[in-house]
């Protein structure tokens, strides 16, 4: 299942949405890609000084630089999580005992705390946003096809899945996203015009938002479902119309990477 146009058009005011583009990164084979973020997140999260935050940090912005991406894209990528990412840089400060370096009442923050707070902090937000690059250069057709191909070589039918079955999961999730987000505006919409107040009345908000939201998620779900079985889906013997071939670029970003952590590691 692809995502129309349309539906591509809405997906690129969410967060961790493609943009199109044809750039080097664009046309790379999405399997060199998904590796590629899996080595450079173990390079983040081995990373435990500023040195290595800065070359981290300098790799991204000639990523996003080479591929002529909008910083906005990015910034709605970490919006969401900003809370998450306060809530554990203050844990980090306040519960990490050290060298005091200031006091109020019960609560102490150490030198050690602001270190440590700081590095765990960068290495969850440029997970984020490595991960938001990946997804801002390769469509969501590509990336489960990606997925699947990678998963191919993996005994999954001793569970009773197949790689089909994973790629077919995912490429559902990616379509109803889109879907999710315009029932909740349609929603959100009615109700404030038939005069309900979100700020004044949280709770009859909440109600009036999700059971209508869910019920009609439920439905389309099923829609889909029978969609499907009356179209003789099988997960077996499919194919796919994206050709996956390894090339020069590939082999190149692939020693890329190597260097990568080679250099992280020494450094």
């Amino acid at each position: 299942m692809h995502l129309r146009k349309e539906e591509l058009v809405r997906m690129n005011d969410l967060f961790m949405s493609f943009v199109p583009g044809d750039s080097v990164l664009h046309r790379l084979d999405p399997r060199t890609k998904i590796i590629g973020l899996m080595l450079v997140s173990f390079c983040i999260l081995d990373a435990s000084s500023f040195a290595d935050m800065f070359f981290i940090a300098l790799v991204f912005t000639v990523l996003v630089l080479s591929c002529r991406l909008p910083l906005g894209h990015f910034v709605r990528s970490v919006r969401p999580m900003l809370f998450f990412f306060a809530i554990l840089f203050l844990m980090q400060l306040f519960f990490t005992e050290g060298r005091e370096v200031w006091h109020f009442s019960s609560l102490s923050v150490t030198y050690e705390g602001l270190l440590l707070g700081t590095t765990i902090t960068l290495r969850f937000v440029f997970l984020l946003l490595f991960a938001a690059l990946i997804t801002a250069t390769t469509s969501p057709s590509r990336i489960t096809s990606g997925i699947e191909r990678l998963l191919r070589p993996l005994p999954l039918r001793y569970v009773g899945i197949t790689s089909h079955d994973m790629a077919m999961m995912m490429s559902l999730s990616i379509y109803f996203v889109p879907m999710f987000y315009d029932s909740f505006t349609s929603l959100r919409e009615a109700q404030i015009s038939r005069g309900l107040d979100i700020r004044k009345e949280p709770v009859k908000a909440i109600f009036s938002i999700v059971v209508p939201l869910v019920s009609g998620s439920v439905r389309r779900v099923e829609e889909v479902a029978l969609a499907m079985e009356s179209r003789c889906y099988q997960s077996t013997g499919r194919s796919s119309m994206h050709e996956m071939k390894f090339t020069g670029k590939d082999h190149v970003s692939f020693a890329m990477f190597v260097f990568l952590i080679l250099f992280l590691t020494v450094l």
